[in-house]
């Protein structure tokens, strides 16, 4: 098969069972520090996954959001396994929920190493949340009133 019409198989699995499983010409990971991007023919690789948006593109090109939290991702024989700690649909996200838990997490006062660090991991899950539901708007996926007016850096 030439690679133009090689697809990848993708599995997106939370503890609570299957997020998605299909077919999909690319995916795009947020990785630890940054993202990744897997297309057919990608060489073998195992990553950890940080917080933020998975983009996975359809065979017709239409793109499905999620908002990933955490995880690990294997990629061989263009498939890409994806063991999440929690995956939600763009369009299932509420960024007033997430607003109040960046306002709650960085209004928490933390002293030690331990409770700044559960602080930050906490602001940056928001933040994430957030971003996925800002981009989920802007491609029709929210309406606009599920988006606050003012963005978070």
């Amino acid at each position: 098969m030439s690679d133009a019409k090689r697809m990848l198989t993708v599995s997106v699995v939370t503890p609570e069972g299957a997020a998605y499983e299909g077919a999909a010409a690319h995916v795009v990971a947020p990785a630890f520090d940054g993202e990744m991007a897997f297309y057919p023919t990608h060489a073998p690789l195992v990553g950890v996954l940080g917080f933020g948006e998975l983009r996975v593109t359809r065979p017709d090109g239409e793109v499905e959001y999620f908002y990933l939290a955490g995880g690990v991702v294997q990629v061989a024989d263009d498939e890409v396994s994806i063991l999440a700690e929690s995956v939600t649909p763009a369009r299932k996200l509420d960024a007033n929920v997430a607003r109040k838990a960046l306002d709650d997490a960085l209004a928490t006062p933390a002293t030690g190493e331990v409770e700044i660090e559960a602080r930050l991991r906490r602001a940056d899950d928001a933040r994430a949340r957030l971003r996925v539901a800002a981009r989920a708007a802007e491609h029709g996926h929210l309406t606009a009133d599920q988006i606050l007016s003012q963005p978070v850096q």
